[in-house]
């Protein structure tokens, strides 16, 4: 750890998410399953925003969430991604701003690429629906990362769907050679069960390598582990400590494990009202968990800290708190 404020840098995907309300026949004529989760090409993505119109916007992305997690907190956070020069691409980089959090993003100057957006469509019964393109982000070119990470940091925090993007994978092996260069920890999140089953063997060889500390949910632990069919916290973490120093597995609403040398503790989850959305809620509590690492807490503490910012995300719409996060909660005009 440095000796100024502990400093978390992240790496992935740049995505705006944007919420519209629309009537059902618009999912209909997009060909979108209303309430499902799409990832759609640069057409398909085109053509819904431009139907839909601006809509209302806020910055998203996993490890985005996260360091966006850290505004406030004395932890500084650092963002790394790529965007486009366009509205969107603007509004992210505004947004982290705002927040007082560094963002020194690539910008994709062909305009074949827009920024990465999530269209969340919020149809009068209140179903939400939505429709990712990648878009920009999945153009980062790892000379582009190398030269925005920062000199000093404590922490490189990365997204694993950045494996799906054509330089993804030479992008966190130049970032995470860069930290290992100045003494900084690796941190992983495998993002997705499905993203580790399609990218499998480059993440075991980052693990073996790099990471230093692994975060994620018993589905995506227990797949990177290759424990097929069995998804159980235990037998997760038993894997993960035979790779890495500090680990934490998350279970949903029966709270988390988490583990280093000094022994395995469960932490329960925070206590909450009603739970409106989990959407972000790992993201949330990866930002707890890995910031109070920096700070010099020990794992179970962490842990604690974690489930307390995961907590904050679960009772509204979307992954952030907001005015997109407010958008989702009303029903379309």
């Amino acid at each position: 750890m440095t000796d100024e404020t502990p400093h978390i840098v992240g790496v992935g995907n740049a995505l705006v998410d944007v919420v519209a309300a629309v009537q059902p026949d618009v999912i209909e004529r997009h060909g979108l399953t209303p309430g499902g989760m799409h990832l759609v090409d640069a057409d398909a993505a085109h053509a819904l925003f431009d139907e839909v119109g601006p809509g209302v916007r806020q910055s998203g992305g996993s490890v985005a969430n996260s360091i966006a997690h850290l505004a406030g907190t004395g932890v500084q956070g650092t963002y790394l991604g790529k965007i486009a020069d366009d509205d969107l691409g603007r509004t992210f980089s505004s947004e982290m701003a705002d927040m007082g959090i560094a963002a020194p993003v690539a910008v994709a100057l062909d305009g074949d690429f827009g920024t990465g957006r999530c269209v969340v469509l919020v149809t009068p019964d209140g179903e939400r629906t939505m429709s990712t393109h990648l878009g920009a982000a999945t153009t980062l070119m790892p000379f582009e990362a190398r030269v925005a990470l920062p000199e000093r940091f404590d922490i490189l925090f990365v997204e694993g769907y950045l494996w799906d993007a054509p330089h993804g994978a030479a992008v966190i092996e130049t970032l995470a050679q860069a930290a290992q260069d100045v003494g900084a920890r690796v941190a992983l999140t495998p993002s997705d069960a499905g993203c580790v089953e399609r990218n499998r063997d480059e993440m075991l060889t980052a693990v073996s390598r790099y990471v230093d500390i692994l975060i994620g949910n018993q589905a995506e632990i227990a797949a990177l582990a290759g424990l097929t069919g069995r998804a159980d916290a235990e037998l997760a973490m038993d894997w993960a400590l035979d790779h890495v120093s500090i680990a934490a597995v998350t279970e949903h609403d029966e709270g988390s494990l988490v583990a280093d040398a000094t022994g395995r503790h469960r932490i329960k989850p925070a206590p909450v009202t009603q739970v409106v959305d989990s959407t972000g809620a790992g993201d949330a509590y990866a930002s707890g968990f890995l910031g109070s690492i920096t700070q010099g807490a020990s794992v179970a503490e962490a842990g604690r800290e974690g489930a307390e910012r995961a907590a904050t995300v679960l009772v509204h719409y979307g992954a952030r708190d907001g005015v997109a996060a407010r958008a989702i909660a009303l029903p379309a005009a």
